[in-house]
């Protein structure tokens, strides 16, 4: 076997180039200008080994006042400089060899081997390839890895595990957690670099004595197994740091590694290596995390009164503003917290390089993303690129997150109405379950083509420079002007999808009769269309009394 291969000296990231192409880095280059993103050729493996970078960064580089922050911003570190931030832990970077192995269990584990392609999430897992039930998502298509390929996959499995079967605990954020990441549009030609997005989202305050490496990351140090259900929180400050949240081990697994004599290509990077990974044995009962709060990730209660707080998962494949106000803005109830480094960003980053709260809305991204999950089974993995809007004001964000909130429940009236009435239209008098795949593409209408609208009236709301006092009028106002903007979309869909010319079925009665439904509701008549202007803190219109009956 050849030497142990060390991640903290070989040229095993793959990145994107400004120019186009891909190329095979060490750590100490990634502050050069000319690299963009990761690029493994997986979002999933994109999204981990970034943040793995970003905590990295975080326990050898971060400093810790602000000033010293803005400057690295400005100025990358050259890869000298990274390489002497990251020297103290490179023994935790090693990936093969007789000491502690990255992300691995601290002990040689005994047992029957695994494929490595169950370390890839949407691969089928041993049950399912036991009982021949692969039958959308293939086995096979992962049978060899490289060291970084099989790197990768393992952090990737370590950040995001899902429930894996009795024992096999899932990663301290759950199973294909939310993972937030600030994008800084520093103008609108040119994109970030990989050095911007990664120390805009590096948290202070993370930092780690060489002698705590450890507490950390926690391969380095016998396994805390949880065989009798024993927990790992972050109180426990003589046995863990807090930065251990970029580096858990919930899975306790070891890499088997052999000679690749046949040069077989990784299946993940699409790269030859002299050593290959074909497999791993595992044990169950790895760390069991519990109450841990990752600056990367969304959480939230359940009540106000709960003092459990919760890592945000996605439901489904599809990412819209309905989701938006959970991932950046706080409310005053304590309900919502978006990521520890989002709302920092928002607060004070973002004015210390350069981008006034008027502008925020248009120069900061947020790149949310994580895997939709049906309990232990991934779904897809979702990527949505949203506006970081803010005031950059802790109570002002606050009213502006209730003002979409009352605004995003409007748009839940408008399109529920909307989905009624086309029931009535087409479908006989509504003689069809809500669920039906056939009214998918109205209601995904809807949420898309009020998007713009949603954001643009925020936007404008969070960058009206308004005396103390003001605030109430402009955000009444926002809700004001959203009505018509879910009003004409809600009947412009509606009537595209059942126009009154249509051929003999369905029958103009129905449509006529639904139209009509649907645009008195909208202007604000009957109990949906009082609910939905008393939401927006709009006066319902009065109904006037037919003349003739007695008082």
């Amino acid at each position: 076997m050849t030497e142990p291969y060390s991640l903290a000296v070989e040229p095993w990231l793959p990145v994107a180039m400004a120019d186009g192409s891909r190329r095979f880095i060490q750590i100490r280059d990634i502050a050069r200008p000319d690299i963009l993103r990761v690029d493994t050729g997986r979002a999933d493996c994109d999204i981990s080994l970034t943040e793995f970078l970003i905590g990295l960064l975080a326990i050898s580089m971060a400093p810790e006042k602000e000033r010293d922050w803005v400057k690295r911003f400005h100025a990358p570190p050259t890869p000298d400089e990274i390489d002497a931030a990251i020297r103290p832990f490179a023994h935790a970077l090693v990936l093969n060899g007789p000491g502690p192995r990255f992300l691995q269990d601290f002990e040689a584990l005994q047992g029957e081997a695994v494929p490595v392609s169950s370390l890839l999430m949407d691969q089928p897992g041993a049950n399912t390839l036991k009982d021949n039930a692969d039958h959308f998502v293939k086995r096979g298509q992962t049978g060899t890895l490289s060291r970084a390929g099989a790197a990768i996959a393992l952090l990737t499995l370590q950040t995001s595990a899902p429930s894996g079967g009795a024992g096999h605990r899932t990663s301290m954020r759950g199973g294909g957690p939310v993972t937030t990441l600030v994008i800084p549009r520093l103008d609108n030609i040119e994109p970030p670099t990989l050095w911007q997005i990664l120390w805009a989202n590096t948290p202070c305050g993370y930092r780690v004595d060489a002698a705590d490496a450890a507490k950390a990351m926690p391969w380095l140090a016998p396994t805390r197994t949880s065989n009798k259900n024993e927990i790992t929180t972050p109180s426990e400050e003589d046995a863990v740091h807090k930065a251990q949240a970029f580096f858990g081990i919930p899975r306790r697994i070891r890499l088997n590694f052999t000679l690749n004599q046949n040069l077989l290509t990784c299946d993940l990077l699409g790269s030859t290596d002299d050593v290959a990974v074909s497999s791993y044995i595992t044990r169950p009962y790895g760390v069991n995390y519990t109450n841990w709060l990752h600056p990367l990730s969304p959480h939230y209660k359940q009540k106000e009164t709960s003092q459990e707080v919760l890592p945000l998962h996605f439901k489904s494949s599809t990412v819209s503003y309905r989701q938006w106000i959970g991932l950046t803005l706080k409310d005053r109830e304590g309900l919502r917290l978006p990521a520890e480094i989002v709302h920092y960003f928002a607060q004070k980053r973002a004015l210390t390089i350069g981008v006034k709260p008027s502008e925020m809305g248009q120069r900061i991204g947020l790149l949310a993303c994580g895997y939709a999950m049906d309990n232990m089974k991934p779904l897809d993995f979702t990527e949505a690129m949203l506006p970081l809007i803010s005031t950059g004001d802790p109570d002002r964000d606050a009213d502006l997150g209730s003002c979409a909130y009352r605004m995003v429940a409007a748009a839940e009236l408008a399109a529920s109405q909307l989905l009624t009435a086309l029931k009535i239209a087409l479908f006989s008098g509504g003689k069809i379950d809500n669920s039906k795949t056939v009214l998918d593409a109205p209601r995904a209408r809807f949420w898309a083509e009020t998007e713009a609208g949603f954001y643009d009236l925020l936007r404008k709301a969070a960058a009206s420079e308004n005396p103390p006092g003001e605030d109430y009028a402009v955000l009444s106002n926002t809700c004001a002007a959203w009505l018509p903007i879910i009003r004409n979309t809600a009947m412009r869909i509606f009537d595209e999808t059942a126009p009154i010319d249509a051929p003999e079925d369905p029958d103009i009665g129905d449509i006529v009769q639904a139209r009509s439904l649907l645009h008195f509701s909208l202007l604000g008549f009957g109990p949906t269309g009082k609910k939905l202007f008393s939401g927006l803190g709009i006066t319902p219109p009065e109904v006037k009394k037919s003349k003739g009956k007695a008082a």
